[in-house]
């Protein structure tokens, strides 16, 4: 497989890395990414910043998936959830993986600069989340 330029790179950066293939584990870890958007979805009205930090984790966590099927893995390196949105944005086949570089300076300015996350963001971004979740299980197939 003929990797696009911007992974090539990370891989040249060791910010990913090379692992075996595992489509099993990959198939488990997408069904982990659906469980922690479904609970998104419900804790939503309950509270908007935990549901958008566990839609954002559940979007990297497909993403990750994604990466493990085909023989791939973010190191535990600085920037490391930068380069699960450079993966997404040349690898998973939806206009939502151009939006997982925004909703993750989102969560971080939720996280660590005190910015409001709104219903109406958490909504737009739910919606991004399933479909590159949605994407990856389409590239995965059904869980096994």
């Amino acid at each position: 497989m003929t990797l696009p330029n911007a992974v090539a790179a990370l891989i040249t950066a060791q910010r990913l890395q090379r692992v075996p293939a595992d489509l099993p584990s990959a198939q488990a870890r997408l069904t982990r990414a659906e469980d922690k958007l479904a609970v998104a979805r419900k804790i939503a009205s309950i509270d908007v910043e935990i549901a958008y930090v566990t839609a954002y984790d559940a979007t990297r966590i497909a993403v990750t998936a994604h990466m493990l099927s085909i023989g791939y893995r973010v190191r535990a390196v600085a920037r490391a959830h930068e380069a699960v949105g450079t993966y997404a944005e040349a690898m998973i086949s939806t206009p939502s993986a151009f939006e997982f570089q925004r909703m993750r300076r989102r969560r971080n300015k939720s996280e660590y600069d005190d910015v409001i996350v709104g219903q109406a963001d958490l909504a737009a971004d739910l919606s991004h989340a399933q479909a590159i979740i949605d994407a990856v299980r389409d590239t995965l197939g059904p869980a096994v």
